[in-house]
């Protein structure tokens, strides 16, 4: 790879460092406030689907170095940057090149699926704008989530985050699978719309769906808020939001 079309970066306060490249989908805060809500249990199995760089897996493995991650993703420059990512922090993951719904994963199910999957459907975007696999879908969004559900052991946590207009996608992708079915709000300011929605929900659980407390990332003054703080420096247990975990 030619240095020059990559980054060096830092997230979690310098805690990992992360190449990326210089051009087109770069690590913003989604995959941290993703990852901050994710249930580490000792040695469990988390399937990572559209894993980027290694953001989500990562921070995870950062986290709870018994935690056994695999890392999967169709773009090969991004895998590669991932095991670069991996060896980089001596965080070992299990990273795969491939599209989801091919046989390398059929056999194997997780005790937790992670998702930040790209966010746009092709068809509402003009050629010109359309950057990158990163950013637009390859699969449409309900077999997504098939894949990650079959992926899932019963019982099992799913992770989500997404567009507050695609809820109704996702909620009938997980009609009649999942249930226990959390939605976190993420606004960028009090008081205005959500700009994104996280979405935790357990496999073949009947329990009732919830809308719990929000995140408010900036205050008035375009600072970030104290809580969003704690989470971009890797101090998830302290935050007011992470508590209702």
């Amino acid at each position: 790879m030619e240095t020059t079309e990559f980054t060096e970066d830092l997230i979690l306060n310098g805690k990992i460092r992360l190449y990326q490249p210089k051009h087109g989908y770069r690590v913003a805060i989604d995959p941290i406030l993703l990852a901050s809500l994710v249930e580490l249990k000792h040695e469990q199995t988390i399937l990572d689907v559209g894993c980027g760089v290694g953001t989500i897996s990562l921070i995870l493995k950062y986290m709870d170095d018994s935690q056994n991650i695999t890392s999967v993703d169709i773009d090969s420059t991004m895998t590669k940057l991932c095991k670069i990512n991996s060896e980089l922090n001596n965080l070992p993951l299990n990273i795969v090149n491939s599209p989801i719904g091919t046989n390398l994963l059929r056999n194997k199910i997780f005790d937790s699926v992670v998702t930040n999957p790209p966010f746009y459907c092709p068809k509402n975007f003009r050629s010109s704008e359309k950057k990158s696999t990163s950013n637009f879908e390859t699969v449409n969004l309900k077999s997504w989530i098939s894949f990650c559900l079959k992926r899932l052991k019963p019982r099992g946590n799913f992770y989500i985050i997404h567009l507050p207009e695609r809820l109704e996608h996702i909620l009938e992708s997980l009609v009649n699978l999942a249930g226990k079915i959390e939605i976190f709000p993420i606004y960028s300011r009090q008081y205005e719309p959500a700009k994104r929605i996280i979405i935790r929900c357990k496999k073949m659980s009947r329990e009732p769906l919830k809308i719990l407390p929000g995140l408010v990332s900036h205050k008035n003054n375009n600072d970030y808020t104290d809580d969003l703080k704690l989470i971009l420096n890797g101090n998830f247990s302290e935050t007011n939001w992470i508590k209702i975990r």
